[in-house]
């Protein structure tokens, strides 16, 4: 195999591993591991050195053998791969209302006073926004990313992606927003995670109300004391009864919404060339950086960018002084098909129009097409349906002890086996792992160790 170009990057993996891997002729594959946890890995509920474990097994790993003292199979009781967290006695805080109800900024407002903790968040702009939001009040803060590690010297805080919580640390105080993700069929594992895992005195859960039955039904068996509070909108938000017939109906304040980048430049040429006003864009795969500069532009009541198009990206994070959202459609593309926007997802989006004390204090929502209409007037009036499971996924350390067992089998065929054979309990579903398998199926064809191909799969 033959590489006509050097390729590198830097990866962050969900176990607080960062490396960079470059691709050239002269190597095939060559890897700077900078490792929190040195060589041993503190995976699960064990601890153990992977380089001196020799020797058949002991136990068996598959579950099949009536004799089994140890079925690593079985994922009924997430809760004891976290003995960290489980040494503790938590005090877990559930912070649920609307969008625009001040959940999160109450939440924050523990962290700041804190004398440690972390922040997990849904998105790279999240956790780059609260980090630089506590830098400027004098709380030095990491940020760490999939993408990135900003150190702060001194820093006793950290604002993470979701993927990257460290449940190897102990904190006086942890958050994570958006709480109700535990039931995302991709990334609701991670969410899994840092709830079980997360080793804090104060664990602050802020996200809608319908995922608190199945939150405190989770922490049942973990000991945790769990209060729930709850907000209220702090201003009004009232759907249209007409929708937005032509672009020259835009007017200053509105955010047009549509579901792809293609869309959203189609729609700011059109508006633009309308000759009335010009617009910033916001999106999923801008770089915080630029998302928070257009939307800084837009906030700004002296230039004239008045007008905002972007994507479901606006309904996580950014403070926006928005007067009307107006759907484009209310299906979108979820990577394997076109589907209607849940309840969840249209209430969250437009609860973005009329922020507390901006410009704007009642917002206003619409569509541009009148059919739209009876569908978002009954989800606004709807509650969002209770969650019921949340997503859970094998740690490294499961399926290391598997592959122990199976020496011949790829990362491939080690998740195959688990999505076939785990045992749940009734609160959880295996994540869809479609991606990381294909995935695997690429990195089980390179020269390189289990941990590595997990990093990989998970990334």
């Amino acid at each position: 195999m033959a590489y006509s170009a050097v390729v590198g990057f830097r990866k962050v993996s969900a176990l607080g591993i960062s490396r960079v891997l470059q691709a050239d002729k002269g190597s095939l594959w060559r890897f700077q591991l900078e490792t929190e946890f040195g060589e041993v890995l503190r995976l699960g509920s064990l601890t153990r050195n992977y380089r001196k474990n020799s020797g058949p097994p002991k136990f068996d790993f598959t579950g099949t053998e009536a004799t089994s003292t140890f079925d690593f199979t079985d994922l009924t009781c997430p809760h004891t791969w976290y003995p960290i967290a489980r040494k503790k006695k938590r005090k877990v805080i559930l912070h649920v209302g609307p969008t625009n109800s001040g959940k999160t900024y109450s939440a924050l407002k523990h962290l700041e006073k804190s004398s440690s903790g972390v922040y997990c968040g849904p998105l790279r702009l999240l956790a780059w926004e609260v980090a630089k939001r506590l830098n400027k009040a004098n709380v030095p803060c990491d940020l760490i990313t999939g993408q990135e590690k900003e150190l702060k010297e001194g820093a006793t805080h950290k604002a993470v992606t979701v993927e990257m919580a460290d449940v190897t640390s102990v904190y006086d105080c942890a958050i994570i927003d958006e709480i109700q993700m535990v039931g995302c069929t991709q990334r609701g594992f991670a969410f899994t995670r840092a709830l079980l895992g997360i080793a804090a005195d104060e664990l602050h859960l802020c996200g809608d109300p319908a995922v608190v039955p199945l939150v405190e039904d989770i922490l049942k068996v973990t000991g945790d004391d769990v209060e729930v509070h709850t907000y209220e909108r702090l201003s009004p938000l009232v759907p249209l009864k007409e929708p937005v017939s032509s672009v020259s109906s835009i007017k200053t304040g509105d955010c047009l919404v549509t579901f792809s980048r293609k869309d959203i430049y189609a729609y700011k040429k059109i508006i633009e060339r309308a000759g009335n006003h010009l617009c910033s864009v916001v999106y999923g795969s801008l770089p915080p950086e630029t998302r928070t500069a257009q939307a800084t532009r837009f906030n700004d009541e002296t230039n004239d960018f008045d007008v905002l198009v972007a994507s479901d990206a606006i309904g996580m994070g950014l403070n926006l002084n928005i007067s009307r959202i107006i759907f484009s459609t209310l299906q979108k593309f979820d990577g394997t098909g076109t589907r209607d926007l849940t309840v969840s997802e249209i209430k969250q989006i437009a609860g973005r129009a009329g922020r507390f004390q901006s410009k704007f204090p009642i917002g206003e929502v619409t569509c541009l097409h009148k059919e739209d209409l009876p569908l978002l007037h009954a989800s606004l009036k709807s509650p969002s349906p209770l969650l019921e499971r949340a997503g859970l996924f094998p740690t490294f350390d499961l399926l290391c002890r598997y592959s122990l067992a199976h020496p011949k089998h790829g990362l491939y065929q080690i998740l195959e086996h688990f999505v076939e054979n785990a045992k749940l309990s009734s609160n959880y579903f295996i994540s869809n792992v479609e991606d990381m398998m294909k995935v695997a199926a690429i990195v089980d064809e390179l020269p390189l160790g289990l941990q590595e191909k997990y990093l990989f799969v998970v990334s």
